[in-house]
Order: structure tokens, then C-alpha cells, then sequence
């Protein structure tokens, strides 16, 4: 199970703008219960002085987001060392190192070879970690080509091998044209031999802002589609802050300006020092007792030569009690336990953050978001893309005006219009608020969303606590049908209205009218709460999962809103199946009164549907009689059709795990999803339960189209695939359309029919709670007491001579319920007979192959038939996918 999130970073630092955007990123993934790692790039990057450092404090920081990752033997990589890396950057890159062609190709051969055996060892990693999603930080910028290419490769191998399609978010916050062009640090355009972005159906390219945007897809020839995203922040985001004024020393009258920023000369803080020295002199000048302090947040040593120039300039101004440097100090979700206060707690406590940064340094510009995140005002410059990220949207803010050649002092109307500003208590409340408000819609943009889409602005309503998701693929002839067998639920005790369960239509690439029709549903019915969303991966299991998640996730986010955690079921229906008036009543009050983390369904064919037809609804009834007993007797396992689960159990074991299997040649979608997710629940110790009195009719359809495949037992595939088809009677009218069985052909349909119920149904509940048999009355009765303990023997052998750690992932059971179908089949068909009645019958016959097998090898010979790994004869045999 693929639950994984690696994030690599190009910028190997600790903490920075980077790093906390992939901060976000992460919180907003675990939201959906997904493991989140980082790889800092501390053995990519070689102008940060980091290459092959260890990990030390950087673990403490991020423990509560991240786990720190790396490729522990990079240097067991041909040609992974710092002299090469730098060379071929001097060669390649920045040009400062002259070479001929024959040593550049020799040199990009190198580099080829390299990356090759660094894709093997990423895609490793990824694997050990069961990485689902990858986040790559800066990567386009030429730092390190050899872990470029390797990325690439990793990624198209990775994303083939595991059927994944746009698994990964490769996001430029730089590129070579805007980055520290003044120290050609990636040399002159068209930057050669640097790594373009390649078409890909695994990535999803990614940058902050349109200029960005369409330089890099004219650069790679537009043969990639980039997508604008900004940065992320938090509104309304609660908890206590800190007011840090008392330990700087300046009273709650004073005017405290924040700068969080590098102390380096392209931020321009000198602009800041004259803004405070200008607005100290005009309070003074006009009898004003309040004095304006100026906070800078930054490293100090960074750049020694342009601290000390500061520290100059403020002596020389005479404002050396007005400015106070504090050091880098963290952002709120980094852990940092020497540090007394946040980023956050700054801003919580000053009356400006100041952005007073040069023309071309920063094309986005953090401090200004996090200002109005946490609802203050902000000054700024019109740097170069001040007016796309946020003047064009209308944010409120004296500006001090520049250009790339103006890009000068502070002038008198910029200190004048602060002045006015600061004097203003209303205008600083009016323009917070404005620009809070503003910033909620504009700026809570997350790349989360392109790995896990989901529609924006759909809260879930604090009453809502069940969740019914509804796969359709062009089901017009249905849907209006199914869509009121759900709308006209009834309640007998107020337990499911209007406001407390909401319907999720998941539209599966219909090509009919059936999103048409929903729609016109939805508007028809403003009472309900119908959210419509869509699935591009063709499949049930795949539109089932995208359902559940958003189901899962909105409810998470309420409950974090709300700050309580709040029982949520999310119950599956099917789009071609109508649910009886109490389906969703008996279901979810059963899970209640039971304290049940899985529900399943009764289900039921219409009579009339097999009015002349009586041989082949016998048999059908045959099997559903089957299915009350067993579902009664162990609680049952999940259909499409009809079952629910808590959320929280949903979550812990990860939700809807999509499998693959091989169909000619290429890996499709296993569908059995929702099987297989009933077992992991159950297997994770989830308690089922079986509400009688929950029905859905089924369609009778599914065996009207298929009747000659449902006799064969192969009705959904051959050979261990399972094949979902199209069983609408327009699609697949066959010329046994509606007929009857004879007996021959009755038998043999039960005979498949009952082969498949018993492993599944019987067996596996007991594979998976073998304490069943030791420790429940019923299920001792059931089976009697001797053949309980038989069979509870005889499965802890199996799991020795097995070496079966578990029996949870997908086919793991199939083999030991096969053996023990046939080495107890005269035992399950006989207790069968005392719980269901006479009509079950006898075991059908042994397979062929096993009838000349002596006494003394049955058991033997039956693993290796029933060993579906290496052969498709017992899928055959005990029929594929179910028959009723």
C-alpha cells in the first residue's frame, strides 16, 4: 500500500522560504493520512557548503512533519564528488571553465552513466518507503545535473512500473533568469547544457507566477504545459502567540516594524533604517511621544561586510536604540527549542511587516503573505512581480515606487504615506480586514491540490456525519432512479435527515448526460447537500477511492475547524443499484448501536425481474440465503454496492488501495477494492457488522447480459483477471437475453456460485481472526466444536509451513482459503446444510487433475493447485469475481 510523500529540495538549507512552503505542503497531506519525508539536498547542492554533511539538528526540527531521508551510499555513485559535480558546472553551466567539444561530450557521457546507477538508488529509496507522491523543489535550476537527469529517469520508471500517472509536482520558485543573475551563477542564456523539463504523464510542472510560467515553456519549445500556483498560507489559523515587545524592550505604544529577511545587500534594508530614523524625526518634530523601533529576524553573519555597512549606517543616523536584531528565528511549525518566539509571534506583536526589498531579488515575496495571513499591514516596493502576485488583485499597502532603473532610496511621499498610516488606528483595522478577506480568496492556493484534486470552498456542515459516494460512468438510464432511491431516505428516529448526510457523485468520464441529469438533480433539490467531482482514471475502484478521500478529508478539515474529532461514516452505493427507503437508517444505526467500524448490506434481486425464470432465481436465492447466514454469523465483507465505514478506521488503514493486475500486456485497475479493503479493515482489528435490514436491490442486469458466462463461472474474467464489462442490456444483448437455465445448466451455475461463496465467506474470516473458532459460541456451533479446532490447527499450521506473516494484502488469503476448502470441504458443505438447509447439497466435483491423487498426498498436491501465483486453474475452479 503506496502511502507515502517524498519531497526533495534543491535548496539544502535548513530553514527557508523552501522549506517551509514544503512545510505546508506536508501538513496539508498528512490531512489525508499520508507519510511525508524530505530530502534537504544536502547532496546536491554545493554552493551551501552542505555536500555529504550528516543530518543533526535539522531531524529535531522538522520531527513533527517530516521524516529526513537521503541516498545513504551516494557515494558508491560514479563520478558523485565534489570536484566533478563542480567542474562539470563550470564546464557546462556557468561557461567559466573552457573545454572542447570532444571533453564536454566525454564529459556529458559521464554525467549520463551517473545518473543512470542515481536512479536506480532513488527509485530504491522510494520504494522502501512506499512513495506514492514526489514533490521536487527548484529542480529545474542547473544546481546539480547529474541529480536532475537521474530524477527524471527515476520518475518515468518509478511512475511505469507502478501504474502511477501525475504522481509528481516539479515546482520552480526560481529559475535561471530571475536568480542571482548579477553572479552569472548559471550562465548566459540559453543556459545549453542545463535540464529541460520533458513531457511527461507523471509531472505536473509548477512555478509562481506567469512571467516564470511562460519563459520556461518557451525555453523547453512548448512541449510542457507549466501551471501557475503561489504560495501557500494560512488564514484564521488559531492558537496562543506570544507578545514578544516585553523581552525587545518597547511598549505596547510604540510602533514596532517587523523585517524577516536574509541580511544581504539585494534586500535592501538600508531602505528600512532611513524609514525609521524619517518617522522618529516627524513624531519628534510634531510633539508625538511614541517612538518607531525597527525588528530585523535575519543572520547577522551571512554576509559580515553588509551587517557591519548597517550597523554603520544606524550609528551614523543615530538610531542605534531603535533597531534590534534578534537573529534568525523559525517559522511556527519548525521546531526550534532554543528560540523563545516564531516568525508568527513577530507578526502578532508589530504594526508593519516591511518588504522594502530591491527590483529584481524576489520574484514572490513570503513576508507580505504571511502579513496578511495573519491580518497586518504590510509596506513593499513595487519590485518587478509585486504587481502580479499582489497589486493587480488589489491589496492595500504604501508602496515605495521603483523600477530596474530607479531602484533607489525611500522618497518623502513613501515616508509620509507610512506616517499617515501608522498614526491611523481605523485605516490600519480597515486595511488589515480588507486585505485578510482579500487574501483568503487569493492566496490559500496549495500544489497539494494537483496530486489529490479537490474542489474548493465545499466545507462539510458541522451536522453532517454520513457521507454516501456514488461511482457513475454513463448511467443515464439510471441515475435519475438511484439518485431517488438516496434523496427519499426515511428515518425512524431523526437519525438521517437532509442536513446530516450529504451525497458525493463521482463522475468516472461519463459521455452520456448522466452529469447532465445529476446536476439538473442537484438543483432541482436545494434541501440536500449533492457535491459533484470527477475522476479522470477510468475505473469503479479508482472513482470509489476518489469519493471516500474527499469524503475523508472534508470531514477532517471540519473537525479541525471545530476543533473536535466527530464520528463520520462514509457509506458506497452503485449507480446502477436502488436502495431501499431505511437502506441508510438500518445501516448507519447498526454501526452506532454496535459500535461497528464496517457495515455491510443486505441485498436482494426484484422477483419479478426472474418471473419466468424460476430455475435461475432458485439458485440465486440459494446463494443469497447463503450469504444472511455467514454475514450474520462473522459480520461480512464490503460490496460496491452497499456498505459503510468509519472514518477514523478509514484513515488508519489508509482508505481505498487501488491494486493492478496485468490484462494484455498492460496493468489495469484490480477491481476488487472494496473486498479487499473490508479485509484490511478487519485484519487491522475494525469490527463488522451485518445490518439485515439495510437492502439494496440489484440490478438484474448483471446476470441478464451475462448468463452464459455466469453458468461457465467466468462471468467477470478468466485465469485470475478479473474484467469489469459492460453489462447494460443495449451494450451486450445476447441471444440468451432473459432466458431460463435448464437444471444442467442450474447446477453447474451453483456449483460456481457456491465454490466462490465458501473460501470467501466461510474461510477467510476465520483466516483472519482464528480466535473466532476457539473463542465465539456461535462460530463453534456453526462448524461444530471438533471441526472448529480442527480448522483452527490447521490454519496455524498452514501460516507456519507458509512462513505467512499476515493475510492481508490482495490474493494473500486465496491460497491457504483454497487448501482449506478442499481439505474440509465435506465439513463446510455439512455444516452448510444444518444452517441453510437440505437444497445446498454435496461439494461439487474435485478438479481432474486431483482425482488421481492419493489419500496421503492430498494435502500436498492441493497447494500446489491452489497456489494462484503460479497458475490461473483454481481462479477457474472456484470461479472469478463472484456469479450472484
Amino acid at each position: 500500500m503506496r502511502n507515502g510523500a517524498i519531497i526533495v529540495s534543491f535548496d539544502a538549507v535548513a530553514v527557508s522560504g523552501i522549506t517551509v512552503e514544503a512545510l505546508k505542503v506536508a501538513k496539508d497531506l498528512q490531512m489525508d493520512g499520508i507519510r511525508c519525508y524530505l530530502d534537504m539536498g544536502y547532496d546536491i547542492k554545493l554552493d551551501k557548503g552542505n555536500l555529504n554533511r550528516p543530518y543533526g539538528r535539522e531531524a529535531d526540527i522538522y520531527r513533527n512533519i517530516f521524516t529526513l531521508v537521503r541516498i545513504t551510499d551516494i557515494g558508491s555513485v560514479p563520478d558523485y564528488t565534489e570536484s566533478f559535480i563542480k567542474r562539470s558546472h563550470d564546464i557546462l553551466i556557468r561557461q567559466t571553465t573552457p573545454a572542447t567539444e570532444a571533453e564536454k561530450n566525454h564529459l556529458l557521457k559521464r554525467i549520463h552513466d551517473s545518473s543512470v546507477v542515481l536512479a536506480e538508488k532513488i527509485i530504491d529509496l522510494w520504494e522502501k518507503l512506499d512513495i506514492r507522491y514526489v514533490i521536487i523543489e527548484n529542480g529545474t535550476l542547473p544546481e546539480n545535473i547529474i541529480y536532475t537527469k537521474a530524477l527524471y529517469l527515476a520518475i518515468d520508471v518509478y511512475g511505469e512500473k507502478y501504474g502511477l500517472e501525475k504522481y509528481v509536482v516539479w515546482r520552480d520558485h526560481d529559475l535561471m533568469w530571475s536568480s542571482e543573475q548579477s553572479a552569472r551563477k548559471y550562465g548566459p542564456e540559453p543556459f545549453t547544457y542545463a535540464v529541460k523539463p520533458v513531457p511527461s504523464r507523471h509531472i505536473n510542472y509548477v512555478t509562481l507566477n506567469s512571467t516564470l510560467k511562460e519563459k520556461l515553456e518557451a525555453w523547453c519549445e512548448h512541449r510542457i504545459q507549466v501551471h501557475v500556483r503561489k504560495n501557500t498560507y494560512e488564514f484564521g489559523k488559531s492558537g496562543t502567540r506570544i507578545n514578544v515587545r516585553a523581552s525587545l524592550n518597547i511598549s505596547t505604544n510604540d510602533v514596532l516594524i517587523a523585517r524577516t529577511t536574509r541580511i544581504i545587500p539585494q534586500k535592501r534594508l538600508d531602505r528600512d533604517v532611513h524609514l525609521i530614523a524619517a518617522l522618529n524625526t516627524r513624531f519628534a518634530q510634531r510633539g508625538i511621544r511614541r517612538k518607531v523601533y525597527l525588528v530585523i529576524a535575519g543572520d547577522p553573519e551571512e554576509n559580515s561586510a553588509y551587517f557591519s555597512q548597517l550597523v554603520d549606517l544606524v550609528t551614523s543616523l543615530q538610531i542605534g536604540s531603535l533597531v534590534r536584531y534578534i537573529g534568525s528565528i523559525p517559522h511556527e511549525d519548525v521546531q526550534a527549542p532554543n528560540q523563545p518566539f516564531t516568525i508568527q509571534d513577530l507578526y502578532h506583536s508589530c504594526d508593519l511587516v516591511s518588504f522594502l526589498t530591491s527590483w529584481g531579488y524576489d520574484s514572490y515575496g513570503n513576508p507580505i503573505g504571511e502579513a496578511i495571513s495573519t491580518g497586518k499591514c504590510y509596506i513593499t516596493t513595487t519590485y518587478e512581480f509585486y504587481h502580479e502576485v499582489y497589486g493587480q488583485y488589489g491589496f492595500r499597502a504604501p508602496l515605495l515606487s521603483i523600477s530596474e532603473d530607479e531602484d533607489g532610496p525611500i522618497d518623502e511621499s513613501f515616508i509620509e504615506a507610512v506616517y499617515c498610516l501608522i498614526r491611523d488606528g481605523s485605516l490600519i483595522e480597515e486595511t488589515s480586514c480588507h486585505n485578510f478577506g482579500l487574501g483568503k480568496r487569493v492566496l490559500s492556493n496549495n500544489i497539494s491540490n494537483l496530486l489529490i484534486p479537490r474542489p474548493t470552498g465545499v466545507a462539510m456542515l458541522d451536522q453532517t456525519f454520513v457521507s454516501v459516494v456514488l461511482p457513475v460512468y454513463n448511467e443515464s438510464a439510471r441515475i435519475d432512479s438511484v439518485l431517488s432511491s438516496l434523496l427519499n431516505q426515511q428515518s425512524k428516529s431523526n437519525l438521517i435527515t437532509p442536513a446530516t448526510f450529504e451525497i458525493i457523485i463521482v463522475d468516472n468520464n461519463s459521455t452520456d448526460d448522466s452529469v447532465a441529469k445529476a446536476q439538473a438533480f442537484k438543483a432541482k433539490t436545494p434541501s440536500f447537500t449533492i457535491h459533484i467531482v470527477t475522476e479522470a482514471t477510468q475505473g469503479v475502484s479508482s472513482a470509489r477511492k476518489r469519493g471516500m478521500d474527499y469524503a475523508a478529508h472534508r470531514a477532517r478539515q471540519r473537525d479541525a475547524r471545530n476543533g473536535t474529532i466527530k464520528k463520520h461514516y462514509i457509506a458506497s452505493a452503485d449507480a446502477d443499484c436502488t436502495v431501499d427507503t431505511y437502506w441508510l437508517h438500518e445501516l448507519i444505526e447498526a454501526m452506532m448501536v454496535n459500535d461497528a467500524d464496517l457495515g455491510t448490506c443486505n441485498y436482494y434481486y426484484d422477483p419479478a425481474a426472474f418471473h419466468n425464470r424460476p430455475n435461475l432465481f432458485r439458485e440465486i436465492q440459494k446463494t443469497l440465503r447463503c450469504r444472511e447466514m455467514s454475514f450474520s454469523l462473522f459480520g461480512g465483507f464490503p460490496d460496491g454496492k452497499g456498505f459503510a465505514v468509519e472514518r477514523s478506521i478509514y484513515d488508519k488503514v489508509g482508505g481505498i488501495e487501488i491494486f493492478y493486475q496485468v490484462r494484455n500486456g498492460r496493468f489495469v485497475e484490480h477491481l476488487s477494492d472494496d473486498w479487499d479493503f473490508g479485509i484490511r479493515v478487519i485484519a487491522h482489528g475494525g469490527k463488522p457488522i451485518y445490518a439485515h435490514g439495510s437492502r439494496v436491490e440489484i440490478n438484474s442486469r448483471r446476470v441478464d447480459t451475462l448468463l452464459d458466462e455466469v453458468i461457465t463461472g467466468n462471468g467477470y474474467g478468466l485465469n485470475g483477471v478479473i474484467t469489469m464489462k459492460d453489462v447494460r442490456p443495449d451494450c451486450h444483448r445476447s441471444a440468451g437475453y432473459l432466458r431460463d437455465t435448464t437444471a444442467a445448466q442450474s447446477l453447474q451455475a451453483w456449483h460456481y456460485s457456491i465454490k466462490d461463496y465458501i473460501p470467501k465467506n466461510l474461510v477467510l474470516p476465520v483466516l483472519l481472526n482464528p480466535h473466532l473458532l476457539a473463542e465465539k459460541p456461535e462460530v463453534r456451533s456453526f462448524f461444530t466444536p471438533h471441526v472448529a479446532d480442527r480448522l483452527y490447527q490447521r490454519i496455524n499450521e498452514i501460516k507456519r509451513e507458509s512462513g505467512i506473516v499476515d493475510l492481508i494484502p490482495i490474493h494473500a488469503y486465496k491460497t491457504p482459503a483454497y487448501r482449506l476448502y478442499f481439505e474440509f470441504r465435506e465439513e463446510l458443505f455439512g455444516a452448510l446444510r444444518r444452517a441453510v438447509g437440505d437444497d445446498i447439497g454435496f461439494p461439487p466435483p474435485l478438479p481432474e487433475c486431483l482425482n488421481t491423487v492419493n489419500e496421503r498426498d492430498f494435502e500436498r498436491f492441493v497447494r500446489y493447485f491452489s497456489e494462484d501465483r503460479e497458475s490461473g486453474e483454481a481462479h477457474n475452479y472456484f470461479a472469478n469475481g463472484g456469479v450472484f
